[in-house]
Formats: structure tokens, C-alpha cells, sequence
């Protein structure tokens, strides 16, 4: 464009959308100026200048790549820190932990934080603290379970020794190198979840595959292993590929149901038959009991753990006219009941040896299911012959009315070991009893429902609870 002016001999810039030079666009760039002087002291101008979007570079909104890249640096920075990655450890537990279903996929968190740790030092205080976060219900339980011999530091301790021991192999192979540690997390997780770590492997993030791909069954336990060990290469794809199974699973899933007349008794009696015995109040315990099954029309009737302290041949004797009107009426009742085990040459004189189980009384009479890891320390005696012995490949299920039921008694509700086990006999159904009058005003029976909701949701099991407060 060319410009004559008699008052302003100052060139104007021009648009450049239609400048060419020999034969090219050359928008954005200076062109070549030439001028001839005019008369009166014009010029005869030709100009191009830089284009409006060179010339407005430095007021653009930063690109997307810019700001996602400056977040990245933000976040390593943040997880660089030494006491960062324990403190989310700890907080991601005692979310995910805390019984609420939703919550347990918040324990792949921890995991995942490993690869981002500077030592092996770094790893495996990031994992303790993941376990004692997940075990902070120990602490206010503990006073109730033991007694008056329980303090809360007891509660600590118990919490804090676990913790050191479940994260043992999270030091012992942690790695830097990306295909080692993509190896090492996974295998991480199964050896905690396994004997014998596996006799304290709660708080497992193998528990969030069925809250995440419920109906899935053993494909979801693999769904997590394959997301655990693809996120060390690919993050962002590893999480929308466990987001969109996640979709598909839950959409297709539907609940499952129990079979008609099953039913289970929640009860409030407290610590009965716990510790030093009180026999009036077992004598009161057990007629409510049997009242409660004469006046239910349940064909199967599940109360909860070890109700009945010394069940032998005087208690059904006792019991026998209403285990005789249950049979006739072909009905089944499900007892939780300690059953006295046999003194032994090295300690003839123990007095608390016993069998912790679920016994079928009535139309059914001979289902035992013994309970395969009880409670370390208290209820299992390691080195004592007093206590409830370890049976870690005992039988995991028992054939009710023709059903295969899996049994969870209390504490094998949290773990990995008792389900899995039960899960290679293709159970039908899931059943669990619980104990928890010392847990009562704690978050721990909440947590034990979710586990065994989280399970029966994996395999699609339908699930009947029973629980005494």
C-alpha cells in the first residue's frame, strides 16, 4: 500500500494479509522498505511490517503443553520431598480404610507413591506409614479386646509392629529402574497378602478390585496387578484404561440375591462368655437365643461369632427341645461357638485351648466350619498351646441346604488369604460372623463389612452378615 501525505512524513504500518515478496507470502516478516523522495518532503513508501499475531506474541494465554508441563514440575517437586510421600501414605489409609466401600481404591495410592521414592529407606518408610494408618482402629479397640490389662498403647504397639513387618518387602526390593520396580510393586502386594505375611495382610489394595470391577472375579485381581505395573511407564493411560474397565464393569453389574428364608441375627449381648465366664448371664444369653429361633420362620438363621463360649454334650442337651422343633420344621440355625480342644502332654494343664466355629444345628447337624486365622496374639497363641490354633489350608467352605456357602469368621473378614482360598472351591454364597463388642464405638466393624462387600461384589456372591455389639 502505498501512502502520500503533506503533513505527516511518518511511514503507517499496514496489514500484511495480502503482501507477497517475488512471489511469496512473507506474512509475519519485515519486508524490504523503499523510498523515494518526494517533493515537500513526502515520501513515497512501501512497508510491510510484522503481522498482529508476531507482534501480540507476548500477551498470548499460555498453551495447555506449558501450564500441564509447569504442573508436573510443581508435582514432582511436591513429591520430592522426603516427608511428603509418608504423610499421603498415612492419610490415603485412613481414608481408604476408614469402612466406607468407596473408599478402599484410595489404597492403590501408596503403591504408586513408591516409584516417585528416592531410596529404599524412602519406600519403606512410606509403606510403614501407609499400615499404620490403616491400623489407627487397633488403638481405641484395644482396651475393650484385652481387657484391663488393654491400654491404648497396646493398641500402638500391635498397630506399629504390623506396619514394620507388612512393609518389609516394599525396602527389601525396592528399585529405581523402571522395568524392576514395575515388576517389584505387584509382587509387593502379593506377598503381603500371602502366608505367611498374609496372617496380618489387611489394609491389601488387592480389595479395591471389587469395588472396582465387581462380577470381574480372579480377572479383576489381575485388572489391578496389570494397572500397578503399567503405571510406571504410562500414568495417564494406565488411569483412564482403569477408569473406562471400571465404567464397563459397573454398568454391566447387577446384584446378586440370597436365597428365600435366609437370614441372619444381629445381637447386643456383648461380651458374654468372653474372659472369666458369668453363668447367669450365658444361662439369659442362650434362652434369648433359643427364643429367637423358635419365633423366626427363616429356613436358614445365621447368628454371629462364638455366642455359645463351651458347646459340648450338655449344651445340646440343653438345647434340645428347640433343636428338635427346627429339625421338624426342616429349618437349619448357624451357632458361632467355641468347641474345647484336648489338653496336651506338653501342657496338660492349659485351660483356654478351643476351636473357634460355626456349627449347623437342626435339620443339618453336621457342617463345622473352623475358623483358618484367628486374631495374632490374642486369639492365636504362637508360642503357646493355649488359644485358637492356626489352620492356614483349612476347608473354606461348608454345603448348607444344598448350597456352597464361603465363611468369614471376624478378623478373616480384612485379609486376603482366607477369601481367596475359599474362592478356589466355588462357593454360592458368602456368610460372616463377627464378634465385636470390644470394636463397638470404633470404625473396625464398618471396615469388615466393607472388605466382605467388596469380596462377595468381586465373585458376585451374595452376602448375609451377622454381628454381636
Amino acid at each position: 500500500m502505498e501512502f502520500e501525505s503533506m503533513d505527516n512524513c511518518f511511514p503507517t504500518a499496514q496489514d500484511d494479509s495480502a503482501t507477497t515478496f517475488n512471489g511469496r507470502s512473507i506474512r509475519g516478516l519485515m519486508a524490504p522498505t523503499k523510498s523515494n523522495r518526494e517533493p515537500c518532503g513526502s515520501s513515497r513508501l512501501s512497508t510491510v511490517t510484522a503481522s498482529t499475531a508476531g507482534t501480540t506474541a507476548p500477551f498470548q494465554i499460555p498453551r495447555f503443553g506449558t501450564i500441564s508441563a509447569h504442573f508436573g514440575r510443581s508435582l514432582q517437586k511436591f513429591l520430592s520431598s522426603s516427608a511428603t510421600l509418608p504423610a499421603v501414605a498415612a492419610t490415603t489409609a485412613a481414608t481408604a480404610w476408614s469402612g466406607h466401600l468407596a473408599a478402599i481404591p484410595l489404597s492403590l495410592v501408596a503403591p504408586l507413591l513408591v516409584y516417585h521414592t528416592k531410596s529404599r529407606k524412602h519406600a519403606y518408610a512410606s509403606m510403614v506409614s501407609y499400615y499404620a494408618g490403616a491400623s489407627w482402629p487397633l488403638i481405641p479397640g484395644a482396651r475393650a479386646f484385652f481387657g484391663v490389662q488393654g491400654t491404648p498403647t497396646i493398641g500402638l504397639f500391635l498397630s506399629l509392629a504390623a506396619a514394620v513387618l507388612l512393609a518389609l518387602p516394599w525396602g527389601l526390593l525396592f528399585s529405581r529402574g523402571r522395568g524392576r520396580a514395575a515388576f517389584c510393586v505387584p509382587l509387593c502386594i502379593l506377598l503381603t497378602a500371602i502366608p505367611p505375611l498374609g496372617i496380618i495382610g489387611w489394609a491389601s489394595p488387592l480389595l479395591s478390585a471389587g469395588v472396582l470391577f465387581p462380577g470381574s472375579q480372579w480377572f479383576g485381581l489381575a485388572f489391578i496387578i496389570i494397572f500397578l505395573s503399567a503405571f510406571r511407564f504410562k500414568p495417564a493411560q494406565s488411569l483412564l484404561g482403569l477408569a473406562l474397565c471400571a465404567l464397563v464393569f459397573h454398568f454391566q453389574y447387577t446384584e446378586p440375591r440370597l436365597p428365600a428364608g435366609w437370614e441372619a441375627v444381629n445381637t447386643t449381648y456383648r461380651g458374654v462368655g468372653q474372659g472369666d465366664p458369668d453363668f447367669t448371664t450365658e444361662y439369659n444369653t442362650h434362652q434369648s437365643i433359643q427364643s429367637t429361633i423358635r419365633e423366626s420362620h427363616a429356613v436358614m438363621l445365621l447368628f454371629p461369632e462364638h455366642l455359645i463360649t463351651h458347646c459340648n454334650e450338655s449344651t445340646d442337651a440343653f438345647w434340645g427341645e428347640t433343636l428338635t422343633a427346627v429339625a421338624a420344621q426342616h429349618r437349619t440355625v448357624l451357632l458361632g461357638a467355641g468347641i474345647d480342644r484336648p489338653a496336651t502332654l506338653r501342657n496338660p494343664f492349659a485351660q483356654n485351648r478351643y476351636l473357634n466355629v460355626l456349627l449347623a444345628r437342626g435339620e443339618e447337624n453336621e457342617a463345622v466350619y473352623q475358623e483358618r486365622i484367628p486374631i495374632p496374639i490374642a486369639m492365636w497363641k504362637p508360642f503357646s498351646d493355649d488359644g485358637v490354633p492356626l489352620k492356614l489350608f483349612g476347608r473354606g467352605t461348608i454345603r448348607i441346604r444344598s448350597e456352597k456357602t464361603a465363611v468369614l469368621i471376624c478378623y478373616e473378614q480384612v485379609l486376603v488369604w482366607p477369601f481367596l482360598s475359599s474362592a478356589l472351591e466355588h462357593p454360592t454364597i458368602l456368610l460372616t460372623a463377627s464378634n465385636d463388642y470390644w470394636a463397638k464405638d470404633t470404625r473396625i466393624p464398618a471396615i469388615q463389612q466393607s472388605s466382605a462387600a467388596s469380596w462377595a461384589r468381586l465373585f458376585h456372591l451374595p452376602l448375609l452378615s451377622a454381628t454381636n455389639f
